[in-house]
């Protein structure tokens, strides 16, 4: 197959009745001529294009832009007159009152004084003009997201076209996606099951609160609330070595009890008893028993012992 020959743009743009008449103008605003057209320009070879358009490549934006201030805040009434009387005030002095009598400087004070009275009254100009754009815009927009809020509620609640009634498979009722609220025929009996749930939580509340108030006020006789008594007990388990030292015991003092008890000797003595002998070893277990006792009494009457 031979090459296609390129055709200029001239020739491209007239017709072929025109290519046969000389005369004949072609039916364009401007005609290009390939003489117009130079070597070095990308138009003078012709290369046909595609009909879609090529993507536009956006080049980055260097920097970080600020943020938007917010002119008009919550709660803010820039409109009012006492806003626009207290941001643009009035000269204290009058100009006219202390005139300087040279003339360039009284015609530079006059074009102050006039630069000042634009200044103030552009600024409230400008507020006010702001304000009704910005309530125009906020009604446009709100005009809009409402209007998409509908549309988007009638697209959600339309039925099927007929086309697709009519042409989509058999489908059992039970088996079509469900709108509005899921059947729940075990809602009265799964809420009373989280009533009466909800009511003994909050019982074992109110009787884990009695409980304490209760071993707070048996604990309440021994509390120390004056500094007299707290020197009293310093005194008492911290200056006197031998406060109640006898032959068996090494006292109250806490300087006599040497070193707190392990781990492990606090599990031997829970389950062998304390001791090395036989009888030291069963009189734990006495103690043990009797402050098991203790607990399951507190139980059964409900209030510490």
């Amino acid at each position: 197959m031979p090459p296609r020959i390129q055709t200029p743009l001239y020739v491209r743009a007239a017709s072929p009745q025109c290519l046969l008449r000389p005369q004949c103008r072609s039916f364009k605003v401007s005609t290009v001529f390939l003489s117009q057209i130079p070597p070095e320009s990308p138009e003078f070879i012709y290369i046909p294009q595609s009909a879609q358009p090529d993507a536009v490549y956006r080049w980055p934006i260097k920097g970080v832009l600020p943020k938007h201030r917010k002119i008009f805040p919550k709660n803010s009434d820039k409109t009012s007159v006492e806003y626009l009387t207290a941001v643009t005030p009035e000269p204290v002095k009058k100009s006219s009152s202390r005139r300087p009598s040279n003339p360039s400087v009284a015609a530079r004070v006059d074009f102050k004084t006039r630069l000042a009275a634009d200044r103030r009254r552009n600024l409230r100009e400008s507020l006010v003009e702001l304000q009704q754009r910005k309530a125009l815009s906020e009604k446009r927009m709100n005009i809009q997201s409402r209007g998409k809020e509908a549309h988007r509620k009638a697209l959600l609640s339309a039925p099927l076209p007929p086309d697709e009634q009519h042409t989509q498979p058999s489908t059992l009722s039970s088996s079509l996606p469900h709108r509005g609220s899921l059947p729940d025929p075990d809602r009265a009996a799964r809420l009373e099951q989280k009533r009466r749930n909800v009511e003994a939580h909050l019982a074992r509340k109110r009787e884990a609160r009695r409980d304490d108030l209760h071993v707070l006020y048996t604990n309440a006789q021994n509390f120390i609330v004056t500094e007299e008594a707290l020197s009293k007990e310093v005194d008492r388990v911290f200056d006197n070595l031998e406060q109640f030292r006898v032959e068996m015991t090494p006292g109250l003092n806490i300087w006599n009890r040497g070193f707190p008890p392990t781990v492990k000797e606090m599990l031997q003595r829970s389950s062998i008893g304390e001791g090395n002998t036989a009888v030291e070893r069963e009189s734990g277990h006495e103690a043990l028993t009797s402050e098991r006792v203790k607990r399951v009494g507190e139980e059964l009457t409900g209030g510490r012992m």
